[in-house]
């Protein structure tokens, strides 16, 4: 785990206790950072967990939570709280430590090569902000650009054309990134199997074949839900259905 856990915690409780939650949800919040000071693993998951209950979050919030998991036993647990700390705070560093540490210990990782270095940059540079702060870097960028065009225009100041230039350039970036961070948060259903051992098969019934089995704490995307089963689909194309109650949603 990382070095900087207790500050980071108490960093935490400052920022969760001045961002107006209920006194119930800071009593919680306080009452799971004393247990996790105090090694009381199960008790910190359980006060974070209402909290999450109560419809709120912060990526502080999660991953807490996923330290608390980790120290806990419960890999599955630790990789779902730290991968819903990214997608609120996706340059977390020790966030991103922390979830490779825990993805060690699953059984069904798969190790992906290095993507190429355009890719790689892209991919970075995505990650910067969130869908919704891309949104926002968006009408920020359009409205310095409608300001600079009006006064290029209106005053007749044509040096002004190069910094209309460079907002465009910039406009018309946030927008493609921004567009396909948006299409990913809301077209790519992801989770996180939470049952030790879990079977897969080719048909939404325990009739059916037994295509595969895989274990706590591996991402799988979501493709169909029938009722009470779940298509996952592995890194590597393989799909099969399970269980609901085998998988956690990470969206």
């Amino acid at each position: 785990m990382s070095g900087n856990n207790a500050g980071l915690l108490l960093l935490g409780s400052v920022i969760f206790l001045c961002t107006g939650f209920s006194t119930e949800l800071d009593t919680h919040y306080s009452q799971g950072l004393s247990a996790y000071e105090n090694g009381q693993y199960s008790l910190a998951i359980q006060e974070f967990e209402t909290i999450l209950d109560g419809d709120w979050e912060s990526s502080q919030l999660y991953y807490n939570l996923g330290n608390s998991y980790y120290r806990n036993g419960n890999i599955a647990g630790a990789v779902w709280a730290y991968e819903k700390c990214l997608q609120i705070d996706p340059l977390n560093k020790d966030a991103i430590y922390n979830l490779k540490l825990a993805n060690l210990k699953v059984v069904d990782r798969v190790d992906i090569p290095e993507p190429p270095f355009y890719l790689k940059y892209y991919r970075q540079l995505r990650k910067m902000l969130i869908p919704s702060q891309w949104v926002q870097a968006m009408l920020i960028i359009l409205v310095f650009l409608a300001m600079n065009f009006s006064v290029r225009r209106i005053w007749n100041l044509n040096w002004l054309a190069k910094p209309e230039l460079v907002l465009t350039i910039l406009l018309v970036t946030s927008m493609l990134v921004g567009a396909n961070a948006i299409w990913d948060r809301n077209s790519i259903r992801e989770g996180v199997i939470y049952a030790f051992e879990v079977k897969a098969y080719s048909a939404p019934n325990e009739n059916s074949t037994q295509l595969f089995d895989v274990h706590e704490g591996l991402k799988v995307g979501v493709d169909t839900v029938s009722g009470d089963w779940v298509e996952i689909e592995l890194i590597d194309g393989k799909s099969g259905w399970i269980h609901w109650s085998d998988i956690r949603l990470l969206n």
